[in-house]
């Protein structure tokens, strides 16, 4: 975020464009499987604590625990698409040299 913010403002790159370009899809693509992975987990071990008697309909941990693992899973969705935009600056500028398409 810090150096989207300096790109923005300044009108140039922290680093040179090719690195800056394979460091944002790297650290989407990393960040997305990392928390899907968390999401996957988090799942199993609700699935889990469903089938046992502590977890009834008036406890708020299970409540609180889908709420958590819905957002974990939405938090993907966004990472995701911020993945796809990265991947599509990175396909841009393999194809025009520069990151940009137009």
């Amino acid at each position: 975020m810090g150096v989207s913010v300096w790109e923005i403002s300044t009108g140039s790159t922290l680093f040179p464009e090719i690195l800056q370009v394979w460091f944002d899809f790297g650290h989407d693509q990393v960040f997305a499987y990392l928390l899907l992975s968390a999401d996957s987990a988090g799942t199993a071990f609700a699935k889990t604590l469903r089938d046992t008697p502590t977890c009834t309909d008036s406890n708020s941990f299970c409540v609180q625990s889908d709420i958590s693992l819905a957002l974990g899973f939405a938090g993907f969705l966004f990472i995701g698409l911020s993945s796809l935009l990265s991947g599509f600056r990175v396909v841009c500028f393999i194809i025009n040299g520069s990151r940009f398409h137009l």
